[in-house]
């Protein structure tokens, strides 16, 4: 009896003291949000460490910096929410609006925060930061869920994956809410249920549909992988097969998901026609080498380390259905994204099934020293994710300003500064 009261005892004790230990942090958040960042990373084994994380999504997002030229999505749901703030809707209105014929938009989730925000301010400032704290408590879970697979020592290969892995889909992406939000949700359903085989969380996966229509496709991969379940060489096969694609036809395209309901197939019939494709074309070849090279990088990176997991691996793998199951539907979601990619705007299924077999690498190097230690798998694939790393951290200059790396939660509430640090550097140098 007196031992299991001093057990209780020290359980009560462990959790007072990082209880205190997480306010501790969240109090240097309060004067430098960057500084607990960096701390949360430094102590990622803590169970406080993923809620600072998250703190600091949630001010990136009031600190962020909206895109006023190139067309961005940013610029457009600061205008949108304006008018919406300024308008006489209703919450009956916008329900009714889900998926009846005169919208053309068959997202909810967004709306709703939209129209909930624009009920206390016409700020957009409001906004993003609501982003961050949707957006960021997704983010947050996965990267931790990954930290926390991480097996033996730490070593700086797997820093570099890990650190690729969170700058795939990062926080700056909130600059294109829907979609990466919704990557971000897809990924926290699946990846539990293809590591630990945990089926209740799927019901996250379904609901990314509500965040952005168009994961009914990666809903769809998830469907046709638990039918035919762990089947290596053929996904092995297909991914392979697609990477040897040099254009899709749209037509065809457009056939094969005439099965969709009118409010999703409207919205294909949009993206995958002939004179969209176009405009995207004469924007992609527009993009500045800094955003296009590190992506076909990453295409390299996985032809490399697939290859010699399949070679070298292939014991290891049979041995660990987690990490087989992981690997056989990336495999099987990076097949579907490289055909996806001709159809415009459909690279972007690239960068969420990256999500996934990124993962899967970073587990593998940390649990199988053969793998870990192969010399020509760091040779080759050092530089290319080096280089992403650099250039997406580039792009996020464009997203944030000074505020968000000096400045706290109390200044940012007084003070704006809407300049991204890119442009602060630029006139610098």
């Amino acid at each position: 009896m007196a031992i299991t009261k001093q057990h209780s005892f020290n359980k009560i004790s462990d959790y007072s003291d990082r209880w205190k230990e997480g306010m501790d942090y969240v109090l240097v958040f309060l004067l430098w949000p960057l500084g607990a960042l960096l701390a949360a990373f430094n102590h990622w084994k803590k169970p406080w460490s993923k809620n600072v994380f998250w703190l600091f999504c949630i001010f990136f997002g009031f600190t962020f910096v909206i895109a006023e030229r190139g067309g961005s999505d940013s610029a457009r749901y600061a205008e949108v929410f304006v008018d919406i703030a300024h308008s006489d809707l209703n919450l009956t209105s916008l329900f009714s609006s889900f998926y009846s014929e005169l919208s053309d938009d068959p997202d909810v989730v967004s709306p709703i925060i939209v129209f909930l925000v624009s009920r206390a301010t016409d700020n957009p400032k409001f906004l993003f930061m609501v982003y961050g704290l949707f957006f960021g408590f997704f983010y947050s879970r996965n990267l931790w869920f990954v930290l926390n697979k991480i097996e033996n020592k730490v070593t700086g290969m797997i820093l570099l994956l890990t650190l690729t892995f969170a700058l795939i889909n990062p926080i700056w992406h909130i600059n294109g809410f829907r979609f990466w939000a919704a990557a971000q949700v897809f990924l926290f359903g699946t990846l539990p249920f293809l590591l630990d085989g945990n089926k209740k969380t799927l019901i996250w996966s379904a609901f990314s549909i509500l965040v952005h229509y168009s994961f009914i496709l990666p809903l769809g991969i998830l469907g046709i992988f638990y039918l035919v379940k762990n089947k290596a060489n053929l996904y092995l096969a297909f991914y392979l097969a697609t990477a040897f694609l040099q254009e899709l036809n749209l037509q065809w395209f457009q056939s094969i998901l005439s099965f969709l309901p009118d409010i999703f197939y409207s919205k294909v019939l949009t993206y995958a026609n002939a004179e969209y494709a176009e405009t995207r074309m004469l924007s992609s070849q527009a993009l500045q080498w800094y955003v296009t090279l590190p992506l076909e990088g990453l295409k390299w990176v996985n032809y490399i380390f697939v290859i010699s997991f399949f070679i070298i691996g292939r014991k290891f793998i049979n041995e660990r259905e987690d990490l087989k199951t992981l690997l056989c539907f990336s495999l099987l979601f990076l097949g579907f994204a490289n055909i996806l990619s001709f159809v415009p705007s459909g690279h972007r299924y690239l960068h969420v099934a990256n999500t996934f077999i990124f993962p899967f690498y970073i587990i593998s190097f940390s649990a199988f020293s053969r793998i870990r230690k192969l010399f020509i798998l760091q040779t080759f694939s050092l530089p290319l994710l080096v280089l992403f790393c650099v250039m997406s951290i580039r792009i996020g200059f464009n997203h944030f300003g000074a505020l968000t790396v000096i400045g706290n939660p109390v200044s940012s509430a007084f003070y704006s500064y809407p300049v991204p640090l890119m442009d602060d550097i630029k006139r610098v140098l």
